[in-house]
């Protein structure tokens, strides 16, 4: 097989029509969430929207080739995506690796990390983003020798934004100890007037207590988030995607976090959500995407998270729910309201499930001390993954804290091969104390639950049973009722997938 770099455009579009394919018949291969067009997808990059379109950037390994690339995707919409052919190729670097982009007028700016290089620009002007200049000059922040402190600093995925004065970039991922041991996380601070020559400023920020020891700050994304306040989208190598909120301070370049949140929660990189990329598009909305690793071995790899609206809510507090775009999937709906489960009791609900599914449901969780749903579940019962609610805010003790929503994926496939792996399970306030509204979006092996607007969980689940399709409502410990509830069938993204619809 050819490499990419070898082939035409219209080829390499060819290939990949051919790959997906190729890849339909896998029982596993979403239908409404981006996928890698053939063999290895990793961390989204430089999310961007130009010319009135969006454009995704991600690492990609072709087949039968050892590097990783710049792979590159468009859509009019944040959810209906074509390929297009890689923006960058590794050429001095032995691999392209994360980073993010910065959209002027005339041009659009990509800064990335090349492995035993430094961190790299390439520039392009074009309509469609597929011809990309390096700089002569590249890498423009090379690797340095470092000590047993990692000082001065350590290179590694850079982010990039511009100030009245001219450009800045965050690069670095910890200091000070082992990675994933006893590290702490820092992003270094660079400045430059022309993109062409950096002069190194310092530290922008620490992780300092919000983190454990040994998390670093990789893959960051630094952008306003309100007329006061900032936020960094980033990705540890030992637990996973998180944030930080706070100010910044513009004439000393020092970011000063003021509350930090966890957007993975379980074990890292067994089917759970792993990096970001983030833009600010034309319309205000910060936009952010993630991609999600396998829960088992695979010939392909990886799935893009649908695409996320951030916001703060007035407490300053995130704001976490899907793109209003995503509403477009909807294919045929069924409603239900008002059904009540006694404790410990399990209610099928007839004629309602699927395999790529939104449901949008109100739940009064009552008495019960958990309450929820089994999704992808057979008529045996032997094939489920449970969505529950779990009180723990309703005790004697007067310590604060939040309720736990969780992700179940211990009973969810008698596949063979599926990694081990506890539930993702993170916190959430009940509306009144009692009240849950969930968003749940399945497709095929992928579930994000998105819950009162302020959580969303993320976890792949692999049912093997063609009727693993079915959903049931559940109480434990007390009541719970269904106030309302709809489901929806999704539409497919990919014409070779249309056959998976309403399936």
């Amino acid at each position: 097989m050819k490499t990419l770099k070898s082939l035409n455009s219209k080829q390499i579009r060819e290939r990949f029509e051919i790959s997906r394919q190729s890849l339909s018949s896998d029982p596993f291969r979403p239908i409404y969430h981006y996928s890698t067009p053939e063999n290895l997808m990793n961390d989204p990059n430089g999310l961007c929207e130009w010319n009135g379109q969006y454009h995704l950037f991600y690492q990609l390994k072709p087949s039968n080739e050892d590097r990783w690339h710049w792979g590159h995707t468009v859509s009019n919409d944040l959810i209906h995506w074509k390929d297009l052919p890689p923006a960058i190729y590794p050429n001095i670097e032995k691999d392209c690796f994360s980073g993010q982009t910065l959209v002027e007028k005339n041009r659009v700016i990509a800064i990335y990390h090349g492995t035993e290089s430094g961190n790299n620009i390439s520039i392009s002007s074009d309509k469609m983003l597929t011809r990309w200049d390096g700089l002569p000059n590249n890498p423009i922040i090379p690797i340095v020798p470092v000590d047993k402190n990692g000082l001065p600093y350590r290179v590694f995925d850079p982010c990039i934004w511009k100030e009245k004065d001219g450009y800045y970039s965050i690069s670095g991922v910890y200091k000070n100890g082992e990675r994933s041991v006893d590290c702490e996380g820092v992003n270094h601070l660079f400045y430059s007037k022309n993109l062409q020559k950096w002069e190194y400023i310092g530290e922008l920020f620490e992780s300092s207590f919000f983190t454990e020891p040994g998390e670093d700050i990789a893959v960051p994304n630094f952008l306003p988030i309100s007329d006061d306040k900032y936020i960094v989208l980033f990705f540890s190598h030992k637990r996973g995607a998180q944030y930080f909120i706070g100010e910044y301070n513009q004439s000393k370049h020092i970011f000063t976090p003021k509350t930090h949140g966890r957007m993975t929660y379980g074990p890292l990189s067994i089917g759970s959500l792993h990096a970001p990329s983030a833009t600010i598009d034309t319309s205000g909305r910060l936009v952010s995407i993630y991609n999600v690793k396998e829960g088992k071995p695979s010939n392909w790899q990886d799935v893009m998270s649908l695409p996320r609206k951030l916001s703060l809510k007035s407490n300053s507090l995130l704001q976490i729910t899907p793109v209003e775009e995503t509403d477009s999937l909807r294919l045929s709906k069924k409603e239900l309201s008002e059904i009540t489960v006694q404790p410990n009791q399990e209610i099928l609900l007839n004629n309602i499930g699927g395999k790529s599914i939104e449901i949008e449901a109100k739940i009064n969780l009552a008495t019960s001390r958990e309450a929820g749903f089994y999704v992808l579940q057979s008529k045996d019962g032997t094939e489920k993954t449970k969505i529950s609610l779990l009180r723990t805010s309703n005790t004697p003790y007067k310590f604060p804290q939040n309720d736990s929503l969780q992700i179940d994926v211990s009973e969810a496939s008698k596949h063979p091969n599926i990694y081990a792996r506890t539930p993702e399970i993170g916190p959430v306030k009940l509306i009144n104390d009692t009240i849950l509204n969930l968003r749940i979006f399945i497709d095929q092996s992928i579930i994000e639950v998105f819950a009162n607007n302020e959580q969303c969980l993320t976890l792949r689940s692999y049912p093997t049973q063609k009727d693993s399709r079915n959903i049931s409502f559940f109480a434990k410990g007390g009541v719970a009722k269904i106030l309302n509830m709809k489901v929806w069938q999704m539409k497919s993204i990919w014409p070779e997938l249309k056959f998976k619809e309403t399936k």
